[in-house]
């Protein structure tokens, strides 16, 4: 049992003698701390006897009891620390689960954003891509033409008009030479032979020449017939005799 400082304590027997004074605070184990109400005169210094024995049982579970008193509100202290953490805990808990879940969504809207981005750099890749390889196909074709460009020029001139024109000139401007050549040689070489008939002899390859330029094939195998053939005068007698 446990009491105030003041209170005597039963052992739990009726007798007067069974009341002991725990108030003077000193050893149990000394003789002179027990009085009983019958004889509190010279202290007793033999071993205590069996009442002295329960009465330190008693102090015993006294202390044991305000011990446990203590405790207990040790205990409570710490079981309201406890709540007061636990409250805390769950409080922090749910703040954690909340802003667990907004940066879910964050996470989310994140990857949906990363994912539509990825789609669009992808397409802009291909889109890159395809046109890379639409220039890289113009180049290697440049290339090729500028490896043929001589070739091809060459050819595409022969295959115009201009260069049929340019050759009929260059033909006609050398027989040209060659027949004024032909004149001085024959009046330097043979003096009885007048070279005058040349001149009409050009003036008829001239004729032949625009006939061809005009793409007449046959009057052009004529002009060349008739050029072929011993020039004469207008008696038909040949001036080259």
């Amino acid at each position: 049992m446990a009491g105030d400082k003041n209170t005597l304590v039963s052992i739990g027997t009726p007798m007067e003698d069974d009341h002991i004074d725990l108030t003077r605070g000193a050893d149990p184990m000394l003789a002179d701390n027990y009085h009983t109400a019958g004889d509190a005169h010279v202290p007793d210094l033999r071993f205590p006897p069996a009442h002295a024995r329960r009465d330190m049982e008693v102090m015993r579970r006294c202390v044991l009891s305000r011990m446990s008193e203590g405790l207990s509100r040790r205990k409570i202290e710490v079981i309201e620390k406890v709540l007061t953490l636990e409250d805390s805990l769950v409080k922090a808990y749910k703040r954690m689960v909340t802003d667990l879940e907004v940066v879910e969504d964050e996470k989310t809207r994140e990857i949906s954003h990363l994912k539509n981005k990825n789609s669009s750099l992808r397409k802009f890749c291909g889109t890159s891509e395809a046109r890379v390889k639409e220039r890289e196909d113009e180049i290697d074709n440049l290339r090729f033409a500028l490896v043929r460009a001589q070739h091809y020029a060459v050819e595409s001139y022969k295959a115009s008009s201009e260069y049929q024109h340019d050759l009929y000139a260059y033909g006609a401007e050398c027989m040209s030479t060659s027949i004024s050549l032909t004149k001085e040689w024959i009046a330097a070489e043979h003096l009885g032979v007048n070279p005058h008939g040349f001149d009409r002899f050009l003036a008829r390859r001239q004729d032949l020449e625009q006939a061809a330029e005009q793409g007449q094939a046959a009057e052009q195998d004529g002009a060349y017939d008739q050029a072929d053939a011993p020039l004469q005068d207008e008696d038909g007698a040949s001036q080259l005799d």
